[in-house]
């Protein structure tokens, strides 16, 4: 055999023999891992053959995570070192190094972990369930930051995070059906964005904007064709300060949102209703025995344009009440009243939720039981100026 290829021979067997006997262990996490959160865990390299290896880091990493409920791929980054970095093992020993994964705040109960690239041991741990989705994590922040001073272009959070950090439901996300007046439907689904990570070193009320989004729909489902009656758009740009540093000692809570909304029908001609306003709202909480608690939250508002629907103030007056009584992740009661500047005008609805998770049947589903009922006038915007049948109806809610 040629001296030359038998040369090269014996080089790739003792190259091969040698990632042969690299050894990988991935060690658990010592306790329970919030969601949301980075987990930093360490990894072993072991040696145990007789001729020192180069281990280099990895460009790219993923870790595989499956709970009862899902399974996903996560991105990985080693910790204090960059991607390329070589890590030398001696004959008959082991190096250790860190590596940083995000743990998605969908996930809960107990869950495995391996890197896949690096074909490791699957650990298992516990997960306990996000407080706060919307929260940017503060040890992300800690291992991008560190990232940055080391020159890295790197990126914990996966695009779909990212915006789930920034993204929240705004007012509650429904769909009811009731049959005064006909079959028909009530649905809303209603979401905030929030411009500027929480955590970040901008100024408080540049961290608190949010964009936000609400769409209201009445369907008549009893008419030929079944088609939507009205539809409210509400897209809204508002500042949101959930809880302020100075309050009453018999306050809970004191917050306050304020902003601009504009509302339109997206309809033509005589149909066609649009506003565009303008208001403040102050929320004052009180624990009420225990895990009760009552909410009351006025909207202040003023009319900036209603040319197509210059009596609305008539109607719906300035000021909205919102009450609300009942315990965080039970049942609620909630009360939105309006007095319109006119004698006699003015509209009520009442909402109870429970959640369906404290039915014995059901304690895996999300959600929430919904009661509605709705009396006054103007239950779109387009019968703003029209009192109908009084409602209700049933129905399912996503978030309250």
């Amino acid at each position: 055999m040629n001296k030359f290829l038998l040369l090269a021979l014996l080089s790739l067997v003792k190259i091969a023999a040698a990632h042969a006997a690299a050894e990988t262990l991935l060690v658990p996490p010592g306790g329970e891992v919030p969601a949301g959160r980075t987990l930093t865990l360490g990894i072993y390299l072991n040696n145990p053959s007789s001729s020192a290896f180069e281990f280099k880091v990895p460009a790219e990493m993923k870790a595989a995570l499956a709970s009862a409920s899902e399974q996903r791929e996560l991105p990985v980054v080693a910790v204090g070192r960059a991607p390329g970095d070589t890590i030398l093992v001696a004959p008959m020993s082991f190096a250790k190094f860190e590596i940083a994964v995000v743990i998605p705040d969908t996930v809960e109960g107990t869950v495995s972990l391996r890197l896949t690239e690096l074909h490791t041991n699957a650990v298992m741990f516990a997960v306990r369930p996000a407080q706060i989705v919307q929260s940017t994590p503060r040890a992300v922040e800690a291992a991008e930051a560190a990232a940055d001073k080391r020159g890295d272009d790197v990126d914990l959070m996966t695009d779909w995070e990212t915006m789930r950090r920034h993204v929240s439901s705004y007012e509650p996300n429904y769909f009811a059906v009731g049959n005064r007046g006909g079959l028909n439907a009530r649905f809303q689904f209603s979401f905030k964005y929030l411009l500027v990570g929480p955590n970040t070193n901008e100024p408080q009320w540049w961290r608190s904007l949010y964009l936000g989004y609400t769409q209201t729909s009445l369907w008549d489902l009893s008419a030929p064709s079944k088609p939507f009656y009205d539809t409210s758009y509400k897209p809204t740009l508002f500042y949101y300060l959930e809880s302020a540093k100075f309050k009453p000692s018999w306050l809970s809570r004191f917050g306050v949102q304020m902003g601009m909304q504009h509302e339109s029908n997206g309809k033509g001609t005589t149909d066609s209703r649009s506003l565009n306003t303008v208001y403040a709202t102050p929320t004052a909480v009180w624990a009420v025995n225990g895990n009760w608690q009552l909410t009351f939250a006025p909207k202040f508002i003023a009319y900036l344009n209603k040319d197509e629907n210059g009596d609305v103030a008539r109607y719906r007056g300035n000021i909205e009440y919102l009450l609300t009584f009942g315990k965080d992740k039970g049942v609620q009661v909630s009360a939105l009243l309006r007095k319109g500047n006119g004698t006699g005008y003015g509209s009520g609805e009442v909402n109870v939720t429970w959640p369906l998770r404290q039915v014995p049947i059901m304690p895996n589903v999300g959600g929430y039981l919904q009661l509605q009922y709705f009396n006054g006038w103007g239950e779109s915007l387009l019968d703003y100026n029209r009192r109908r049948d009084d409602q209700v109806r049933v129905g399912y809610m996503l978030t309250r």
